[in-house]
């Protein structure tokens, strides 16, 4: 049930202000924000030389929820709510973000190029500094993102928050609660909003204000807060992203059982 908030192009300083929670199991391995190792030579400055990559990753499959690279690229995955009993896929959704930024091809392109078959349904967004494209193997719409501020879960992605008959048009009873508030909730604060200010904006519930007519055929919709306290299962990490024209600055902080805090990893940079 992972969350992504977005606001792009929605300040002239700031061409992208992101705010995330990552929802799994605990037991999975994972290891929190970091620069990922074997990506850079000795010699920054050498021909063809590899990205540095900054985010988590995920152990077990190798791939990654969201990262950015040095020159402010980004890239995010969020799966796609449907049968558990489906069968395994050949290749992990989380391989498509380390694809994306390990290379140099734009976000377009890119995803022009992808297997929607190899994955299990899943949402992804990339980003190229100046593309946002997203796109989903569950309905293989691919979309160049406008200004807005945004909302994504585990569903089709609705349009920007206040435009709610803007084409593609998702009703909202279609969408999920957290990220219709969450979405207007960044809208009030993505201007001027700091790192710590989009953490606390993600440990909020953003519950519905009213029931969905469906609410019996999607519960974890109408119900699912946007932070999860779980014991087995919850809110892994929350992450605020602000990109600014010459700079990034990222944090993470991860969190154990019932949302117990644990590691904060930050990082820094100007764009290169």
């Amino acid at each position: 049930m992972c969350l992504i908030l977005f606001a792009l192009r929605s300040h002239p300083d700031r061409p992208l202000v992101l705010a995330a929670n990552r929802d799994e199991f605990y037991a999975r391995p994972t290891r929190p924000a970091h620069w990922w190792e074997g990506l850079t030579p000795p010699d920054p400055n050498a021909p063809g030389r590899a990205r540095s990559i900054f985010g988590g990753r995920d152990l077990e499959a190798l791939g990654t929820w969201l990262a950015v690279s040095r020159d402010g690229r980004l890239a995010a995955v969020t799966n796609w709510t449907e049968d558990k009993d489906a069968p395994k896929p050949a290749r992990s959704r989380g391989d498509l973000p380390r694809q994306f930024l390990t290379g140099t091809t734009g976000a377009r392109d890119f995803i022009a190029t992808i297997d929607l078959d190899r994955y299990a349904g899943f949402n992804f967004i990339a980003y190229d500094g100046r593309d946002l494209v997203y796109t989903s193997n569950r309905t293989g719409e691919v979309r160049v993102l406008g200004t807005g501020v945004y909302g994504l879960t585990n569903t089709r992605l609705g349009p920007p928050h206040g435009a709610p008959n803007a084409e593609p048009h998702v009703p909202v009873y279609q969408q999920w609660p957290k990220a219709v508030f969450g979405a207007a909730a960044l809208a009030g604060i993505a201007a001027n909003a700091s790192t710590d200010d989009l953490i606390q904006l993600l440990a909020q519930p953003h519950l519905p204000l009213e029931t969905p007519p469906d609410r019996e055929l999607a519960p974890e919709r109408s119900y699912s807060p946007c932070f999860i306290h779980g014991s087995d299962y919850g809110t892994r990490a929350s992450t605020a992203i602000i990109l600014k024209r010459a700079s990034l600055e990222f944090v993470e902080c991860q969190y154990g059982p019932f949302g117990e805090p644990g590691r904060r990893s930050t990082t820094s940079f100007n764009l290169g």
